[in-house]
This record gives structure tokens, C-alpha cells and sequence, in this order.
């Protein structure tokens, strides 16, 4: 089941890029609880909120798992987003070049060819269909028990000790073994995100809640048998 091929389609088909902006759309055969259609005046009046109970909350939720996929992709760690960093990430997931610049260009919204920490949680509170998308959201949500499954037998092959706990040194490891430009301030970060509870180790628990929320994780640190 070609679950990563099949999600770059749906959203290429949910992100039209036009001179006027983003607009977004369900494609016919495909079933969406939602449908946003918005240009970018139009997005900016109708952020996501997915009719939460609590607003706050719901930002709070998105600005977290922003952080998380922000620090995937900014390898070198220096704090920001080059474009040559989200080409290079966006690129594995199937997205074209002028697919990415338009992603690039709107959220860099002070047009220093770099994109802030802030400037990142903005756009994807803005542009809605990104927290669904490949290599952004977590668009495999309907495949839950896979990616569960795909969690536990990524976790299995990082824990090197088979101790039940993933350390700093074996996420490094891990990583580094098919990821080599990684820095290891990056690395860093990426383990601080999936220590939810900064306790300094990875449990199974943490490391499945992780992986299933988020598309770039999986991307970046080994998506198990069920991801093509």
C-alpha cells in the first residue's frame, strides 16, 4: 500500500498555486470532513481552528507540532529555514519546485529568504491543508494502526541496548545511518521534541505518539514496512 505516493497526489490536488495565492479544494473522489477554499485575504480572516472548545488550545496543538516538523527540517539546526532546506525535504514527499517556492515565499513573509520559527507556526495556522500534508501534517491519520505498527518496529531498531528507552546517542545513531546531514544541534532538537516529558530518554510511548502525528518524522527518521 503505496500510503505516501497516495497522500502527495491528494494534496497536490487540495493545493491549487495561483498569482492570487493558495486556494484549496477536495478533489471529487476523495473523503474530507472539511473543504477550505481560500485566497490568502480570505485565509487570513478564516485561520484553523477545526471548531475546537478551546482556540487557545487548538494553536497551542498546531504551534507544537509545527516546532516539531520545523526542527526536521532545519538539518543544520541553525535555527531557520533556507529554501534549499525545504526543497530538499518537500522534494522526498513528491512536491515540485514551484509547488515549494510558493510554499517557501508565502510563509517567509519578511522576505529575508529564511524562514523563522514563528514565521513556520504561522503559516501553517494560515494555510490550512499544510497541517495535512505530505512531509508537513499528519496525513496518514486513517492509517492509524499501521503507523503504530511502523512506530514499534522503528523504535525496536533505534533502541540498540533493547533496553524499552531511547537515549541521545542511539537517536543520533539511528539517524545518522541513513541521514548523514543531519548536524548533531539538529539531531538534538529532534530528540527534545519526542521527549515529551524532557526526562532525557525516548519511551515506546513517546516515540509512537511522535511518529504517528508526524509525516516529516517519519520521513526523517525511517518510515517501518507499511510506508512505501
Amino acid at each position: 500500500m503505496n500510503f505516501s505516493s497516495a497522500a502527495t497526489v491528494l494534496f497536490m490536488a487540495c493545493l491549487n498555486a495561483s498569482s492570487s495565492g493558495f486556494v484549496f479544494v477536495n478533489p471529487p473522489t476523495q473523503r474530507i470532513a472539511r473543504t477550505f477554499v481560500a485566497t490568502p485575504a480570505k485565509a487570513l480572516a478564516t485561520t484553523s481552528l477545526h471548531a475546537a472548545s478551546d482556540p487557545d488550545d487548538e494553536i497551542a496543538t498546531i504551534h507544537r507540532n509545527a516546532d516539531a516538523t520545523f526542527a526536521i527540517i532545519d538539518v543544520d539546526g541553525g535555527g531557520t529555514l533556507s529554501r534549499a532546506e525545504l526543497t530538499n525535504h518537500l522534494s522526498v514527499s513528491g512536491y515540485n519546485t514551484e509547488t515549494i517556492d510558493k510554499i517557501f515565499n508565502k510563509m517567509d513573509v519578511n522576505k529575508d529568504d529564511e524562514i523563522s520559527r514563528q514565521e513556520f507556526r504561522d503559516g501553517m495556522i494560515l494555510l490550512t491543508a499544510l497541517q495535512s500534508a505530505p512531509g508537513l501534517g499528519n496525513y496518514n491519520a486513517e492509517f492509524a494502526k499501521e503507523m503504530c505498527e511502523d512506530a514499534d518496529q522503528v523504535f525496536q531498531s533505534a533502541d540498540a541496548d533493547g533496553n524499552g528507552e531511547i537515549d541521545q546517542e542511539e537517536l543520533r545513531s539511528h539517524i545518522g545511518r541513513s541521514f548523514a546531514n543531519y548536524s548533531e544541534a539538529a539531531i538534538d532538537e529532534i530528540f527534545r521534541q519526542i521527549d515529551a516529558n524532557s526526562d532525557g530518554t525516548i519511551t515506546q510511548e513517546e516515540f509512537r505518539d511522535a511518529f504517528c502525528k508526524s509525516s516529516a518524522l517519519r520521513q526523517a527518521i525511517g518510515e517501518g514496512p507499511n510506508y512505501k
